[in-house]
């Protein structure tokens, strides 16, 4: 257990983040909270949050983001996806546990299509341990599962950190989002195992990471604890692994599928003003699009902010084999000239086309827009 002048630094880190403030709500820090507040509107009640100390960093942005991208997205019902179930094999847990229903369709994809590595190594110390189950990548994105464990002497209240360090350069990439859960395992493990999925955004400018090191924090309570509603806000009852380190090799075949770019330059209005479907990245693991106002003149936040209070992505409806197949949105944030959304991805099944429908709110007496922003033939 680490000691309690660690806690105390814990906690010293954890008010500092809340107390930052937000200086750009288009940056990653708002891109975050976008994509946060998106997993916990689509987890399941029954899964925890990947952890309530690191959500302090973004409390600000998620309320900044709510009425913009999260409340819409969360209040409006969903395409109905009309694909098979994937057997997810020895991962097969983790859908009840660690994925929301906004990644399934990409992890789907990446296991159906073997572009998956299985890495299942562990690290363990003062009876917790961490085996990092599996990973995947793109140029784009990286997505990693997990499993945290302790011993009958502690209880599993939350994964405190979990971060990917490029061995190259020594530094940590940027991780977007968090989740996890282990709710429906049968006792008495049900405590001490927590299923876990991490989510890192990658810069295709950037070298492609080939040597990684995991790190895992577990942050724990006393067997019985998880149950005191005051779990969490009392410091003195939470306990905290040593640092949980897994270092391994990426498979090279993720720097193999390179992101295919279109310029659609499809023009469109949203809340009356001129806007265009101006690029469109496809990946294994993610699709972004983009939108840009027509009209330079109007490129403020109050009108970019009008245009997302009536905007609602919907999502992408990728057709696979006359299957339909609902591609939701994962985060989304300002550029220097609109707005910029990156969405679920099922780009190795080959799809046959990718069709962007976007509703705006205050027009529901209008049909949807329909933006078809890629046609296979």
């Amino acid at each position: 257990m680490t000691s309690s002048s660690e806690e105390q630094a814990l906690l010293a880190d954890a008010v500092y983040m809340q107390g930052e403030p937000d200086k750009d709500v288009g940056s990653a820090a708002l891109r975050s909270a976008i994509q946060a507040g998106m997993e916990r509107g689509q987890q399941r009640m029954k899964n925890r949050v990947f952890s309530r100390g690191m959500g302090f960093s973004v409390i600000a942005a998620v309320v900044a983001a709510a009425v913009l991208f999260i409340l819409p997205y969360l209040h409006s019902p969903q395409p109905v996806s009309t694909r098979q179930s994937v057997d997810w094999g020895e991962l097969e847990v983790f859908k009840e546990n660690a994925i929301s229903s906004l990644d399934q369709p990409t992890l789907d994809s990446a296991i159906q299509n073997k572009y998956i590595q299985m890495v299942n190594q562990k690290a363990e110390a003062e009876g917790y341990s961490v085996t990092l189950n599996a990973i995947t990548a793109d140029e784009n994105k990286i997505m990693y599962l997990y499993t945290a464990a302790t011993d009958d002497k502690q209880e599993i209240y939350s994964i405190n950190s979990a971060k990917l360090k490029d061995s190259a350069t020594d530094r940590y990439l940027n991780t977007t989002g968090q989740v996890g859960g282990n709710v429906t395992i049968p006792e008495p493990e049900k405590n001490h195992v927590f299923y876990g999925r991490g989510v890192v955004e990658l810069d295709r400018t950037e070298p492609f990471p080939q040597q990684l090191e995991a790190e895992f924090r577990i942050a724990s309570v006393n067997p019985g604890k998880l149950a005191d509603r005051r779990t969490g806000t009392i410091m003195a009852d939470m306990h905290y692994s040593p640092v949980l380190k897994v270092r391994f090799a990426l498979d090279p075949k993720f720097q193999e599928y390179k992101t295919r770019i279109v310029k659609p330059n499809l023009p469109f209005t949203l809340n009356g003003h001129d806007v265009v479907l101006s690029q469109v990245e496809m990946s294994p693991l993610l699709i972004r699009a983009r939108v840009t106002l027509k009209n330079p003149a109007e490129n403020g936040w109050e009108t970019r902010e009008g245009i997302l209070e009536n905007t609602l992505f919907q999502g992408i409806t990728s057709k696979v084999q006359g299957e339909s197949v609902q591609l939701s949105p994962v985060s989304g944030n300002g550029t220097e000239d609109g707005f910029e959304y990156s969405f679920a991805s099922n780009w190795l099944n080959d799809p046959e086309s990718l069709e962007l429908k976007i509703k705006e709110r205050n027009s529901f007496d209008k049909p949807d827009i329909q933006l078809k922003i890629y046609n296979k033939k």
